[in-house]
């Protein structure tokens, strides 16, 4: 009986057992919070960064990194996955992306952002889009629950943006799901609906339906202009 009771309670709460750990996305932004009250009344620079920024724009990095604290303690990096490594020394760093300084795909891109925004460590990431740049701003406010910020902002407003923490706000009828993230990919690669339904063995109406969703949460009406779209997503910046 008690062994019942036992097993019982693990099915239920998920907290005894490997891999269905009850995780939650407060940790990190607690952990931030600490962080920013001890840089705030330390004088000494702490160990551990408060930003990551991955641009190749100096000039932006210089702007940042000669700001206040928490904004003076900042690591600068070239590449995506550079930042991703330092954040397994420091899973309380907040990461910021400049988009125009992207080597990679938009989609690609975001889609590496999804996995440690939206799965443990739930890392906070802002972007950086041009104000001009409508396509890629919408995408990235759809792709997941980013803070995007324009990055023409003075840089006093832009400071005070990035210094701001705030709790992760998960509207799931703003950004995409998992399954209709799935189909925008294999939409970016020129796959049909048949084709997408073949391979998630899923009804073809179904298919449909997610596709209405994306053309929604877009602003979009025709199928085309989301194919327009993800074409003119899928250039990469040339450096």
């Amino acid at each position: 009986m008690r062994m019942t009771v036992r097993r019982y309670r693990r099915r239920r709460k998920g907290s005894d057992s490997l891999g269905f750990s009850d995780v939650r996305s407060r940790a990190p932004f607690f952990d931030r919070l600490v962080y920013l009250s001890q840089s705030i009344n330390q004088t000494r620079r702490p160990d551990a960064p408060f930003m990551l920024l991955v641009t190749h724009d100096q000039f932006l990095q210089t702007g940042i990194q000669c700001g206040p604290a928490p904004m003076k303690h900042c690591c600068g990096y070239d590449t995506l996955e550079s930042a991703f490594s330092a954040l397994e020394n420091w899973p309380s760093a907040r990461l910021v992306v400049d988009i125009e300084s992207r080597t990679l795909p938009l989609l690609e891109m975001l889609d590496a952002l999804r996995r440690i925004i939206l799965y443990p460590p739930f890392t906070a990431v802002s972007l950086l889009v041009r104000a001009d740049d409508y396509d890629a701003r919408i995408m990235c406010k759809t792709s997941g629950p980013f803070e995007v910020l324009e990055r023409q902002l003075p840089a006093q407003a832009l400071q005070h943006a990035l210094a701001t923490t705030l709790p992760p706000v998960n509207h799931r009828s703003v950004y995409f799901s998992r399954e209709e993230w799935t189909i925008l990919q294999f939409l970016s690669q020129g796959e049909s609906l048949r084709n997408i339904a073949l391979f998630h063995q899923r009804p073809y109406s179904r298919i449909v339906y997610r596709l209405g969703r994306i053309l929604s949460k877009l602003g979009l009406h025709h199928r085309q202009e989301l194919l327009h779209l993800l074409h003119r997503l899928a250039v990469s910046p040339s450096y």
